[in-house]
């Protein structure tokens, strides 16, 4: 049976991380934290935005090499994941925060500057990644990480695409 990949997309601050932890754990999957690549995948340091442009194909190689090395599944947590092809993704789960106010704190507790709360607020309201995901056609859950949720009952959810 091929490994299924499992993707956690959304804005900065959103628990993609804090979910991806947990559900590889639950389902056994590996998760490949790509924070620890994003200088091997970019084509440069965005100043500007402070933060590495990265390739999606780099990724996507990446990506491969690491499925086909794991045995059951795979699991990443990026708010450029949703930007992978649909037949590489098998579910991608979207994190959204409906409040703001608490969104905006735990960018401020990351140190980010002004303008990229700012962003990635406004990347937020308009619910850039959701629609991203919509639009390269991957199976979606989203989920209002601003209320509560069980972890059980999205792990039952996800089961059904597995």
């Amino acid at each position: 049976m091929k490994p299924k990949l499992i993707i956690i997309t959304g804005t900065p601050g959103t628990g993609k991380s804090t979910l991806a932890k947990k559900l590889a754990g639950k389902l056994g999957f590996d998760r490949l934290d790509l924070h620890h690549y994003y200088r091997q995948l970019s084509v440069g340091y965005n100043r500007q935005k402070q933060c590495h442009d990265v390739d999606v194909k780099k990724l996507e190689k990446l990506l491969r090499e690491k499925l086909a090395a794991s045995k059951k599944g795979l699991i990443i947590d990026s708010h450029l994941a949703h930007l992978l092809p649909r037949k590489l993704v098998t579910l991608c789960l979207v994190l959204t925060c409906s409040n703001l106010k608490q969104l905006q704190q735990r960018l401020k507790k990351r140190n980010y500057s002004l303008a990229k709360i700012r962003e990635n607020l406004e990347a937020e309201i308009f619910q850039v990644c959701w629609e991203e995901a919509q639009e390269r056609g991957h199976h979606l859950i989203v989920l209002d990480t601003a209320k509560p949720f069980s972890l059980p009952a999205l792990t039952t959810k996800i089961y059904k695409y597995l």
